[in-house]
């Protein structure tokens, strides 16, 4: 099976690249910059999602593919970076193309509570990429993870190794319990939904 994977240099998705290829999957890998690590393997696709809000920019890439994953995200909006453009606006595009190009089986990779609070540009963005699609006819599954800890040493899993080096732990005022879940357990989902039904 060829699985596209986007975001695939971030925490989720190079995972998720790592074990797919590991159970011998074919995997396309969509960077958004290069200087990823090593992978054996096909070559990356380079290409910025903000960018591609056409479904003619994603149809050469999904060519022989039988699945998507779409991990890519990024926390806020910066000059090198667009929320609406990678949640919204490229993932909408993606997700048309590839019922133009019938590739049925997506999985979305979307972020806890949007679904019920949107009180930044992320979480708004990634409702309406979640939006865009359940519009689509297509075997679709998106997964909402809250805060993903893992071994490699990304946003989360660096902070909390950070605050388990201090004597003492901070103590934020009128917040909840915070809802962790293991890479491993979400690249376990992931492989699930990808199995031949």
């Amino acid at each position: 099976m060829r699985v596209l994977v986007t975001g695939a240099s971030g925490l989720i998705g190079a995972s998720l690249c790592a074990r797919l290829a590991a159970d011998g999957y074919e995997i396309v890998r969509v960077l958004h910059r290069a200087g990823a690590a090593p992978f054996r393997g096909l070559p990356p696709v380079l290409f910025d999602m903000a960018k591609a809000l056409q479904t003619q920019d994603w149809s050469p890439h999904l060519i022989g593919i039988d699945a998507v994953v779409n991990c890519a995200g990024v926390l806020q909006d910066s000059a090198q970076e667009s929320t609406g453009g990678v949640h919204a606006g490229g993932a909408s595009a993606l997700f048309a193309a590839c019922e133009q190009a019938g590739v049925r089986k997506v999985i979305h990779f979307s972020a806890i509570g949007v679904d019920r609070l949107q009180p930044s540009a992320f979480s708004a963005t990634k409702l309406a990429g979640d939006q865009a699609l359940m519009a689509r006819d297509l075997d679709w599954v998106i997964l909402r993870p809250s805060v993903v800890l893992g071994r490699p040493a990304f946003g989360a899993s660096a902070l909390f190794r950070g605050l388990a080096a201090l004597p003492l732990l901070p103590v934020m005022p009128s917040t909840g319990r915070l809802q962790v879940v293991q890479l491993d357990d979400v690249i376990a989902t992931v492989l699930h939904f990808l199995r031949p039904d």
